[in-house]
């Protein structure tokens, strides 16, 4: 998409305002109505029609439930608005000399797009992907309907498999243990790792942009 509004919509084209449009209120809209809406659409309406389609009438539901794969890709229709608005702005700050060398050495316009303007909007588009992880790794509200459980006695082993989350465990915690006192030193836990992973994460992320960044500069 960030491709395209950059690099192949046309000023005077009236698709490009109203997909903008779209996808700044995309970004504006509580991480609960995404949770709904991979419930209504991922879990019941794809996940069920694929239990029709291959098994028919079954008991029990084997992909019309919540499991790891639609809280994923529930996270990944959140994230993606911010990941869409940086990438395009990464891409605009890309030189617009450098695209008419490499076209006018008889590159094509996607060969252009994916050797020349991609790899030098590297930097910008991995800072879009490091807001997309640091947002998806405090939502809760989304995954809670899509995959999240309370408590699993084992690990998932699949992609249908629900799973535990530690924001939601944290919530459970807080609002749900008979005894917070007793409580508090796993909620005190729960919370370090949480911050710990989320830090370390946007950590190797920023490690990558600055190399790449370096690896575009002139030496």
């Amino acid at each position: 998409t960030a491709i395209w509004l950059s690099e192949y919509a046309s000023k005077r084209s009236r698709i490009a305002p109203i997909v903008r449009s779209a996808i700044h209120n995309l970004a504006g809209v509580p991480s609960i109505v995404f949770g709904l809406f991979g419930l209504g659409f991922f879990v019941l309406f794809v996940g069920g029609t694929m239990d029709k389609v291959f098994y028919g009438d079954v008991a029990r539901p084997i992909w019309g439930q919540p499991s790891i794969l639609w809280a994923s890709l529930t996270l990944a229709v959140l994230t993606l608005p911010t990941v869409i608005v940086t990438t395009e702005e990464a891409l605009r700050t890309v030189p617009r000399d450098l695209r008419d060398a490499s076209l006018a050495l008889g590159a094509t316009k996607f060969q252009t797009i994916f050797t020349v303007v991609l790899p030098n909007a590297r930097g910008g588009i991995l800072t879009g992907v490091i807001l997309g992880v640091s947002r998806g790794m405090g939502e809760v509200a989304p995954i809670i309907f899509t995959g999240a459980a309370n408590f699993l006695p084992e690990l998932p082993d699949d992609l249908r498999d629900m799973f535990m989350h530690l924001g939601y465990h944290v919530f459970a915690l807080a609002t749900q243990s008979p005894n917070v006192d007793a409580a508090e030193p796993t909620l005190f836990g729960t919370v370090f790792v949480l911050l710990a992973l989320t830090f370390t994460l946007n950590l190797v992320a920023i490690v990558i942009r600055s190399r790449a960044r370096r690896a575009l500069s002139p030496s």
